[in-house]
């Protein structure tokens, strides 16, 4: 561990003190500015291609790990993975990740949350597995052995490098009350379940507008107060997805415990007020760690069992970051000697912290992220019991250049790097950046990811069309139209709409990316998020035009509907 005195920054700016832990990062940054030479640069980047060992055995080839994203990928009201996954995955496996982790994936068909997820089976037959099987095997091989191999490597550009295969990993979720109405897999009326009955946004209800307040009562409806043996069930759809894991060829699972979803909701007590055995208040972690007891149970002994926690919004009146609650927290997922990894992140679907884009790396929100993975590292090197190593520490968010990935192995602020929308503008990144430092090794010039990734239009309109007698121009002009429009009334959306946006532009570059497509730069995020929102189609259409027909009936869905309202409104 780096001492307060050794420690100098890659080119990162202090930003605002928000506590007296950000303070303390924040001088240190301030002693020297200045960047570090490139041969300092080059030694401390080799680390990112050096292997670490999980604590069941597994070890990860490099630090270099495809983080979960949401992906709105699935059929529609979720279901298994289909070839567009098998595309997408095979270009991330061959992109040289040490770890390949999925998007979330449901172990409730009737909570999943914007009606695309994928989703665990409910029989574990063979016809069922068969599809999870061969994303596992894509996964692992970057090659899909059910299509033309000779096309798969016509969409990849493979750079040959001293890489063992990927880890893959499960991410394993359940929505509870962030599960949307009639989207969220549940027929209308029907109530989503959480630990208690408190509706989504109720926490900053005060804070928000009234059309951001009806926005939010008009697509999640108050959840139903779990009973035991709804608890006893979830336990056990838990269970189901990692046996899942297990027979389909996957290294390992994680345990998705942020970000507002069930396992959160048990955590905070701004959502959950229970009195029972499974109050926040006394026992925040019980839900998870019976899961956690009983995946372990079930899985070999080698097998990888990851969490992804919060280290953030334990409050149920604040928004600032609780981060001493959270630690204690890990002391404790530690002391069950049971976990392999923890993935620090922070935000729900009410405060999107994580999904924010407008904060730059050194804000306070991401400093607090990398303190509090530092200080995880001390905390489960104390608690972790004697026969076992203290699970790794995974840091995600804003880690989109070179001097900042080094920069965290450094000084040992965690041991492996959760890359998320770097991971879709440069899905090949450990490959690039592994050529990359060989040529700067040798002498040679090379900026890959020196500088952070071009940014997106502020405006949310895209680059200007070369024609406005194009499609692109026609959607151009509509969006400037409703945009004057929503100008002059006084309506605020939930802050979700706002920074989802960015989110949604990665989403449609992750369909370009499965359709074999370059990155569309080009492309505004206000019509990547309307295409998001109301594109509720399987997947895409791809180059034989499979899907078409799906397009065609939701557009023509979407125009009745609007002209029944119409009627009405």
């Amino acid at each position: 561990m780096s001492s307060s005195t050794d420690r100098k920054p890659y080119n990162t700016s202090s930003g605002s003190h928000r506590n007296r832990e950000y303070e303390r990062l924040s001088s240190e940054s301030e002693e020297d500015e200045r960047p570090y030479d490139d041969q300092t640069l080059l030694s401390h980047a080799q680390k990112i291609f050096t292997p670490v060992t999980f604590p069941c055995g597994r070890a990860i080839p490099n630090r270099l790990v495809k983080a979960p994203l949401y992906e709105h990928f699935g059929p529609i009201w979720g279901g298994p993975p289909h070839e567009g996954h098998y595309a997408l995955y095979a270009t991330w496996s061959a992109g040289g990740w040490g770890m390949v982790v999925t998007g979330n994936v449901q172990v409730d068909k009737r909570h999943i949350s914007m009606g695309r997820d994928l989703v665990i089976p409910d029989l574990l037959n063979p016809e069922a597995i068969a599809p999870f099987q061969r994303l596992a095997q894509v996964m692992h091989t970057g090659v899909d052995t059910d299509t033309d191999a000779t096309d798969v490597n016509e969409r990849v550009t493979n750079v040959p490098v001293p890489f063992a295969s990927p880890l893959a990993v499960l991410q394993l979720s359940h929505s509870g009350r962030q599960s949307l109405n009639i989207f969220g897999g549940r027929l209308p009326f029907v109530p989503p379940l959480a630990p208690s009955p408190i509706r989504m946004g109720q926490a900053h209800a005060a804070k928000d507008g009234w059309f951001s307040r009806f926005l939010h009562q008009l697509s999640h409806q108050v959840p139903r107060e779990m009973t035991h043996a709804d608890i006893q069930l979830v336990i056990e759809q838990f269970v189901r997805g990692a046996r899942l894991a297990v027979q389909s060829g996957f290294d390992g699972v994680q345990i998705h415990a942020a970000h507002g979803y069930l396992l959160t909701q048990f955590i905070s007590p701004k959502s959950n007020v229970r009195m029972d055995e499974y109050s926040a208040d006394t026992d925040p972690l019980r839900l998870v760690r019976e899961i956690t007891h009983a995946v372990r149970a079930v899985v070999p002994d080698d097998f990888i069992v990851g969490i992804k926690l919060n280290s953030a919004d334990y409050t149920r009146d604040s928004a600032e970051p609780q981060a001493e609650r959270a630690l204690e927290h890990v002391r404790e997922i530690g002391s069950w000697g049971l976990i392999d990894y923890i993935e620090v992140t922070g935000g729900d679907y009410e405060d999107p912290q994580f999904i924010d884009a407008s904060a730059s790396f050194k804000s306070a929100r991401q400093v607090l992220f990398e303190s509090f993975a530092e200080r995880s590292i001390k905390v489960l090197a104390d608690c972790t019991p004697p026969n076992r190593a203290p699970p790794l520490v995974c840091l995600t968010g804003g880690l989109n250049t070179l001097p900042k990935m080094a920069s965290v192995l450094a000084h040992s602020h965690a041991h492996i790097l959760g890359i998320g929308r770097a991971s879709v503008i440069y899905p090949h990144l450990p490959a690039k950046l592994y050529k990359s430092l060989q040529k700067r090794s040798a002498g040679i010039s090379d900026d890959f990811l020196m500088a952070e990734p071009p940014k997106l239009t502020e405006d949310g309109l895209g680059a200007p069309p070369k024609s406005y007698l194009s499609w692109r121009g026609v959607q151009r002009l509509l969006i400037i139209a409703l945009q004057m429009i929503w100008a002059v009334i006084p309506l605020e959306f939930p802050r979700l709409f706002g920074v989802g946006q960015n989110v949604s532009w990665h989403n449609m570059m992750l369909r370009r990316i499965a359709l074999g497509e370059e990155v569309d730069w080009t492309e505004g995020t206000v019509a990547t998020a309307m295409k998001f929102f109301l594109c509720r189609t399987p997947y895409p259409p791809g180059r034989d035009r499979r899907g078409m027909a799906w397009w065609i009936m939701a557009g023509l869905l979407g125009v009745a509907i609007g002209l029944a309202l119409g009627q009405f409104i």
